[in-house]
């Protein structure tokens, strides 16, 4: 589980990278590419931490 933790915040830290370079590039593709990896990592973690929080629950 901390290993998907782990992964999901590498993703979402590569978005930020990606903006970045694209930024700095000047290049559209790649900052919407970046926002997109970003916010699927996002929701994937949102929906893993969701998950825990309902199995501790019951």
């Amino acid at each position: 589980m901390q290993a998907m933790f782990v992964l999901i915040a590498i993703a979402v830290v590569a978005g930020f990278v990606g903006i970045g370079v694209g930024v700095a590039e000047g290049s559209a593709a790649i900052i919407i590419g970046s926002l997109a990896l970003s916010a699927v990592a996002t929701v994937f973690g949102i929906n893993l931490r969701r998950r825990i929080l309902s199995n501790r629950q019951s």
